[in-house]
């Protein structure tokens, strides 16, 4: 594949960035998110072990619900707004000057209804008093992100990733702060709802720093009420797939929370927290990709579409084996991060992790269609998908409880993940990589094959030994692009 530099003279100023190496911008930014988040994940994991082990199935459960219970209805009060800002800086940032305060004040105008109606619903389901309150705070903080998203949107849209990132660890390392001191003073799951109210401002504090030092956009009062409603017409495709995804990643929390305990809650919501973290490996390339991409369509679709597979396909090689291996030993893992208490999670946890490359795919051809300017079918997949696994949801959970909720999280992302495949297959012509696939998919079985073999050595054996076999067939097969990832690096190391 050619990876050197697009020689097409652009069309316009504003896309003169195109003319930058693709290759290098992604590596760096995905080297830049994936060092901060990892270390951030590293801290947030431990810190989420050493919350669930405080706070126990009960309180972790209903902090779950708080969580959940908000986010269902926390979407319709952004409007997918963030996505389009978004691609439209990338694809010319002049235009950051005009749309910044008017995207501020829409939101800040949404969030005050959003406050009020969430918090309403609350009391209207019957939530006793400590939950209406946790959803109370963490509907206030919408007030914050209303001014916050749009600064960070600036900085990704302008692949200041490596700024951004560290930003976000300087907070996130303030948020661990603040509710290890909040849960030692006793204030419960709660505790963890208070931080937002110090770390959020400082955010917008640090982000409105950098920008302005880096002269990344002017923040000029500019607003023009005309504007609102094509604006609000380009972003519902966007608001759709959020809305979609917010349901699917939430309906089944609130679900349990009905009909169960909130112990079995915390022990469902255990399980699912590893898969989020998990995904959360191949992070920084999914969020690199959409403003570069976005940028290299302009000129160069072509160059898209072969890191587009590349892409898959290396995002493939990573999670198959984590769930393949994770599959495997759910309940040890469980045991050994959660304790005895949580050991109904390792089921859970067992078939759930089979989300991650599943979740690792559609996120991928998410923020792809976002890039490719292919929003309208992509939100008809998602709300598809969401609505097939919302009646399942109600019809199954009530009887089979968590088991269910788990089963059907997955069949309801295979299905987005197919019809994306079917979506995309003629954009980035997928039927060059099926084989590769299909040795990765060989890879992962044969090493599962060696997870049960050693099955009966210590945990921290198996781990290794599925690894070694997995990494031995993944060079025998030639599946990793040496070559090309060593010339991306060295000039990467050149810039």
């Amino acid at each position: 594949m050619n990876n050197t530099s697009v020689s097409t003279e652009p069309r316009n100023e504003p896309i003169a960035a195109s003319r930058r190496d693709l290759g290098v911008t992604i590596l760096r930014n995905s080297v830049a998110i994936t060092a901060g988040e990892w270390v951030a994940k590293v801290l947030n994991f431990v810190f989420t072990v050493y919350a669930v082990r405080l706070l126990g199935e009960t309180g972790w459960g209903r902090y779950a619900t708080v969580v959940a219970f908000v986010g269902l209805f926390g979407v319709f009060f952004e409007l997918g707004m963030s996505q389009y800002v978004e691609r439209t800086i990338a694809q010319d940032r002049t235009r950051a000057r005009d749309l910044y305060w008017n995207v501020v004040v829409l939101r800040l105008i949404l969030a005050t209804i959003g406050i009020f109606v969430i918090t309403s619903l609350s009391v209207i389901v019957g939530h006793d008093r400590e939950l209406m309150i946790g959803v109370m705070l963490w509907t206030g903080t919408f007030a914050f992100a209303s001014v916050l998203t749009p600064l960070a949107n600036v900085l990704t849209a302008n692949e200041r990733f490596d700024l951004l990132t560290v930003l976000l660890l300087l907070a996130q390392l303030l948020n661990i702060g603040l509710s290890l001191l909040f849960l030692s003073l006793g204030a419960g799951f709660l505790g963890l709802l208070y931080t937002g109210y110090v770390v959020m401002p400082a955010q917008i504090l640090l982000c409105v720093w950098a920008i302005r030092r880096l002269r990344l956009g002017g923040f000029q009062w500019r607003i023009d009420p005309k504007t609102w409603r094509p604006f609000i017409r380009a972003s519902l495709p966007f608001a759709l797939s959020s809305i979609a995804l917010t349901y699917s990643f939430n309906v089944d929390t609130v679900m349990l929370g009905f009909f169960y305990s909130s112990g079995v809650v915390g022990w469902y919501n255990a399980a699912y927290k590893l898969v989020f973290n998990l995904t959360a490996i191949t992070g920084g390339f999914q969020r690199a990709i959409t403003p570069s991409f976005a940028r290299e369509n302009m000129t160069n679709p072509e160059r898209v579409r072969n890191w587009s597979r590349l892409g898959i396909q290396g995002m493939l090689l990573i999670a198959l084996p984590i769930a393949v291996g994770v599959s495997l030993l759910g309940t040890r893992i469980v045991d050994l991060l959660y304790g005895a208490a949580f050991a109904p999670s390792g089921l859970i946890l067992s078939i759930i992790i089979w989300d991650v490359p599943l979740l690792t795919f559609n996120a991928f051809c998410g923020n792809l269609t976002t890039a490719l300017g292919l929003e309208r079918p992509a939100s008809r997949i998602y709300l598809l998908s969401t609505l097939v696994g919302i009646a399942l949801y109600v019809v199954l959970i009530p009887p089979f409880g968590m088991i269910a909720a788990a089963v059907i999280t997955v069949f309801m992302d295979s299905l987005t993940a197919t019809r994306f495949f079917m979506l995309l297959r003629n954009h980035i012509e997928l039927d060059k990589i099926t084989h590769k696939l299909a040795l990765t998919t060989l890879s992962a079985g044969l090493m599962g094959g060696v997870v049960i073999l050693t099955s009966s050595f210590e945990l921290f054996i198996v781990i290794l030994a599925g690894a070694a076999t997995y990494g031995a067939f993944v060079l025998a097969f030639g599946l990793f692009n040496w070559s090309l990832f060593l010339a991306t690096a060295r000039r990467f190391v050149r810039r």
